[in-house]
């Protein structure tokens, strides 16, 4: 490795003397001393000290100095001598005895600790005829001790006060005496600084205008990187990056540990130290939103896991890329995957050891994480697992039909699957936007086996975080066992296919499956085939922990999460270059597909309206779909009735400025007759259009009848490039966005009470702006009653002007307003029926063509 040095390059070499790097006994008591270790490493052992990689170094800088060389050397001394020193003999805190000789040649510059002498380094390098207007095309190599202290603030000093465009530091050069900071400087602080850190000390040599060869003899060069696939598999960053992690080895051997399909490279680092061999080190290297991610969820887990999860090092990046490198505490042996213990399991005792090992992992996060942050909340199963998008139902045509073209090319006599049938079921249960008191937790979010680390002790250690958060509790659960039936059973081929879809039917009707001895008889090749047993023992005992943590029976939230991964795993085409499934694997995740649609749409929750209420509201009187419309008589509908103390607070008949009707409606009896309405009760009341609902009154809405509202869809442009920005809300507690909104008062225009909302909740009120009704319509909203509901208005605002608006200022139930970018996974994080709202503004912003129709397509069918 060799770089392109400047024209001329500057030496500044500090803490070179007595007190920090002399290995004699009168000196190492000082709290400035960098230790044995390193001053062996630069300096010398014994005998040969004064002949290490630094003073060696210095010494030919010296002498190129000396001859009239592109190079000179600064040395910075302590501002005052202890007394009785005297640099010239090298006692006290005077400069080593190795360097004694090179003051003549140097430039020295008196510096107190922890100061940076700006204007003595100025002079100084005045001296050697460099003025402020070379510094563009002089170099700058700290060299020295401290590194996480005083080199990182010269360097620092150097490149970003007086921007010389050429600062460098070399590994081999610099020492501390804490290893963990000075790696922490080297890897991390010194190149976010803009300072290169240069890991070959004859490519340092280069920089600083000396002659590479007499260095080769030190061995300072980057790791080794083995074997030659593993190098392929490594762009410049991706290398770059491996180096710096293990700038601290000689060789390295990289191992795979995970097939990533998105960009990601991980991998298990056995390194060495000349032949003696260190602890491994897991290697993981990725983009930079996709590593804070992994980083933040690190931390968020950290926690409840302590040695159970790596214990992450200061993170490296190279232009785009971030790597971090993980130690696994306490390893014995040598670590594999789950993953990889699962696929070798090819006999009893291999298969006993897979068990094991998967038991201990589902205890573990059973105790530590799920049961531990385990919570009660309201689920809406098909949005809270991304099944809702018009996207996924395309997806699964698509990828349906490009399988059994597949199979029709094998000319095998499987049994097929109708996708079009297929296809408007998925599209029919998705469309449910019902939910359930269910269990949350906090969650992997991505875990699969090749996620789980295990070592010859069976230790235990989970990674790659990049997806934790609050989630239903089974996702994690079906994950697992979508990985062993799918991702991992390479084994089967399609003449297994038939039984395969046996075993399935079974799986998916039994909540937690049979042991061997009580299958029903159509399964008995279960129990003397090795790959279906792995299989069930492996589901079986998935199961058996994730439904232990349920207070229900119930298991629909688990079936919808197992529909969601055998979705996805339709995509995983190994022909396509997609992920590791083969056709039969693809077919086996098809049938799955099949038999849940199939059992989720004739499931009581498919057949059910909705239940979902605020939590001040009596339970709903649960109705079938069949006796919810107004036109069908229903003898035994009797729902309690429900209206919230303020509303009755803020009767508009009794307090000024009050927002709600009397509850007396026969007092206001000609105002409601006005009401257009389709159904009435016996009093005269409007009804809810969408029929019946479960509770009589208002609830917490004011009027009787529909409860206008209002929502602000404020898009701006954020580039010349076209690219879009929509002012959203958000809240400290909870991931969800949503849109300035609110209800329209008694007597107010719609138009005024959106300015009113935009001021109230954003701190702008959008004043002389237009904005153009874009839909108007019933909205779901859970506070409905059979008396009241909730008719929403979106109102668009488009902003040419990406600095018409000043600052935001959050109002209302938002904690924080700011501008994010028209996204679907920005779009899908807001409440479904203000989705509406900003499907109905793509729309209208298409065909004004402030959106590209093909952007505003792919957008709208990644939301719903």
């Amino acid at each position: 490795m060799s770089l392109p040095g400047p024209n001329r390059t500057i030496v500044i070499a500090d803490g070179l003397t007595n007190d920090v790097l002399s290995p004699d006994h009168p000196f190492r008591a000082s709290h400035e001393n960098v230790g044995d270790r390193e001053i062996e490493r630069l300096a010398g052992r014994g005998k040969r000290y004064g002949e290490g990689p630094l003073i060696s170094f210095l010494r030919a800088i010296s002498a190129s100095g000396a001859s009239g060389a592109a190079s000179g050397l600064i040395l910075l001394a302590p501002a005052s001598e202890e007394e009785g020193a005297d640099s010239a003999t090298g006692t006290g805190s005077a400069f080593i005895e190795p360097l004694t000789e090179l003051a003549a040649s140097a430039v020295i510059v008196p510096a107190g600790a922890g100061v940076i002498p700006a204007d003595g380094l100025g002079q100084a390098c005045e001296t050697l005829g460099v003025g402020r207007e070379d510094l563009s095309d002089t170099g700058f190599l700290i060299v020295g001790c401290h590194t996480d202290r005083r080199i990182l603030g010269i360097a620092s000093f150097l490149r970003n006060v007086w921007r010389c465009p050429h600062v460098a530091v070399s590994p081999h050069l610099v020492g501390s005496s804490t290893q963990e900071a000075h790696f922490a400087a080297l890897r991390h602080t010194l190149p976010a600084a803009g300072i290169e850190v240069i890991l070959d000390l004859e490519a340092a040599a280069t920089f600083a205008s000396l002659d590479p060869r007499p260095f080769t003899a030190f061995g300072c060069a980057p790791v080794a990187i083995e074997p030659p696939e593993a190098v392929a598999a490594l762009n410049e960053a991706g290398r770059r990056i491996v180096e710096l992690l293990c700038l601290h080895w000689s060789r390295t051997r990289l191992r795979p540990l995970a097939g990533g399909f998105s960009g990601s490279l991980l991998f298990l680092a056995d390194g060495w130290k000349g032949s003696a061999r260190t602890e491994p080190l897991v290697v993981k290297i990725d983009a930079f939103e996709q590593m804070r991610r992994e980083l933040n969820g690190y931390h968020q887990v950290k926690d409840f896991f302590g040695k159970h999860v790596p214990t992450f090092g200061y993170p490296v990046s190279c232009g785009e890329s971030i790597g971090v490198g993980m130690d696994l505490a306490a390893m014995e042996g040598r670590p594999e995957t789950l993953q990889d213990t699962f696929e070798d399991a090819d006999g009893e005792d291999a298969l006993d050891r897979f068990l094991l090992r998967i038991d201990k992992a589902l205890a573990l996060l059973s105790d530590k994480l799920y049961g531990n942050t385990r919570d009660m909340s309201w689920v809406v199963p098909y949005r809270a697992l991304g099944l809702h998008t018009e996207q996924q139902a395309i997806w699964m045509r698509d990828n349906a039909n490009v399988i059994l073209g597949y199979l029709d090319e094998a000319g095998t006599e499987a049994p097929r699957v109708q996708v079009p049938q297929l296809e408007k079921l998925l599209r029919l249960v998705a469309a449910n936007e019902d939910g359930v008191e269910s269990e949350v937790s906090l969650s992997h979010g991505d875990l699969n086996f090749a996620n789980i680390i295990c070592d010859d002790g069976d230790n235990i250690w989970f990674i790659d975080w990049t997806h934790s958060g609050q989630a239903p509790l089974e996702l994690d659960f079906a994950k697992l066992e979508s990985d062993v039936k799918f991702v991992m059973s390479k084994e089967f081929d399609l003449d297994d296919l038939g039984r395969l879809q046996k075993l399935e039917e079974y799986l998916l009707s039994h909540r937690i499956p049979a042991d061997l001895t009580s299958l029903p008889d159509h399964l008995k090749f279960v129990k003397w085939d090795l790959r279906f047993r792995k299989v069930l023992d492996a589901v079986r005992r998935i199961r058996e922990a994730c439904f232990g943590l349920k207070e229900r029976e119930d298991w629909l939230v688990y079936r919808v999460a197992l529909l969601r991964y055998a979705l996805h795993t339709l995509s995983f085409d190994k022909r396509r270059d997609r992920g590791e499934c083969e056709l039969p694997a693809l077919m086996y995740a098809l049938y799955s597909v099949e038999s849940l649609v199939f059992d989720l749409v004739a499931d009581d929750f498919h057949l059910k309206i909705r239940g979902e209420r605020p939590s001040s509201y009596p339970p709903r009187l649960r109705v079938s779909i069949d006796e919810a419309p107004w036109l069908l008589d229903c003898d035994d509908y009797d729902p309690p009735y429900h209206v919230d103390p303020s509303v009755l607070e803020n009767d508009r008949t009794v307090v000024e400025g009050g927002w709600a009707d009397p509850e007396d409606y026969r007092a206001m009896a000609d105002h409601l007759a006005s009401i257009e309405a389709r159904h009435r009760d016996d009093e005269g009341r409007p009804l809810n259009p969408r029929g019946r609902t479960g509770i009589a009154g208002r609830g917490l809405l004011g009027l009787w009848g529909p409860n206008a509202a209002v929502a602000a869809l404020v898009i701006r442009q954020a580039s010349d490039a076209g690219d879009l920005e929509i002012m959203l809300g958000g809240f400290d507690e909870r991931p969800d966005l949503a849109v300035p909104q609110g209800f329209v008062r008694p007597g107010e225009d719609a138009r005024k009470a959106f300015g009113r909302v935009m001021a109230s909740e954003t701190g702008w009120a959008a004043v002389g702006y237009e904005s153009e009704l874009v839909s108007s319509s019933f909205t779901y909203d859970r506070r409905q009653t059979d008396h009241a509901w909730v008719v929403g208005r979106g109102y668009l605002v488009h902003l040419d002007d990406a600095a018409a608006v000043p600052a935001l200022e959050p109002g209302g139930e938002f904690d924080e307003v700011r501008w994010w970018p028209l996204e679907a996974n920005v779009i899908n994080r807001m409440p479904s029926r203000q989705v509406q709202f900003i499907r109905a503004a793509i729309h209208k912003l298409a065909k004004s063509k402030v959106i590209d129709a093909g952007a505003a397509e792919e957008l709208l069918a990644s939301t719903g």
